[in-house]
């Protein structure tokens, strides 16, 4: 597996013509957008220090789109989730969506959510042991080898890398997951569920499309974030 991963970055290093890009400058949201593009991010989302942010408590909550869509890609970040946090990189997006939902205590919000592949972030201690909805996993479908994450509230790394069928998730310098497209599986995992997104996933019409950072209705924060746009 550890091979495998390598093996690929550095075919993408190899790239001559891949260079990065910063997607965020520190100060403005210049290459992102909301998922309806009706709101601006900053309705959802905030810049403090160098870093972006959640708003846990807004009252629409909108997952932070990238302006361009990407088709083959290396993906570089730092991201931190607060105890109880949880967000994830969607990419691949297939749909979106604006659910109504409600808090405990009654109060309406809205999410502006994305349908499509996600690298699972959330707030697990470390130990935790690999599963489909840990931090690493393709959310709900395929678990990590392994969850290399730091006490929640301090900053991790993370990487990712699609390249033709071929994706691979890193944490902390760690590559924790590695597979393809056509995986049998994947294929089964995706099957075996009868939700629209799976069935969406599974059929992968859309191959260029926007990366997303969810807001998952807690505290989450980003930095350090940059591309390499690979040929195809």
């Amino acid at each position: 597996m550890m091979f495998r991963c390598v093996f690929m970055l550095l075919v993408a290093a190899s790239c001559g013509c891949a260079q990065w890009q910063a997607l965020f400058d520190g100060k403005s949201f210049h290459n992102f957008r909301t998922p309806t593009g009706t709101t601006g991010p900053e309705v959802s989302w905030r810049i403090s220090g160098g870093v972006l942010e959640s708003l846990p408590d807004a009252v629409r909550q909108c997952d932070l789109w990238t302006a361009k869509p990407y088709k083959n890609f290396d993906l570089e970040f730092d991201w931190r989730v607060g105890p109880r946090g949880n967000s994830g990189i969607k990419y691949l997006i297939q749909a979106s969506n604006v659910d109504r939902l409600t808090h405990p205590g009654g109060s309406v919000y809205y999410h502006e959510t994305s349908l499509g592949y996600e690298f699972q972030l959330i707030a697990d201690p470390p130990g935790t042991p690999p599963s489909t909805h840990v931090s690493g996993a393709l959310y709900n479908y395929l678990l990590p080898t392994e969850v290399p994450v730091h006490t929640p509230g301090e900053w991790n790394t993370g990487r990712l890398l699609v390249n033709g069928r071929h994706v691979e998730h890193w944490i902390n310098g760690n590559c924790v997951l590695s597979y393809s497209l056509d995986s049998p599986q994947l294929k089964a995992a995706l099957r075996a569920r009868h939700a629209g997104s799976a069935r969406m996933m599974d059929e992968l019409k859309n191959r260029v499309t926007a990366i997303a950072f969810q807001h998952h209705d807690s505290a989450v924060a980003y930095r350090h974030i940059r591309i390499k746009v690979l040929p195809d």
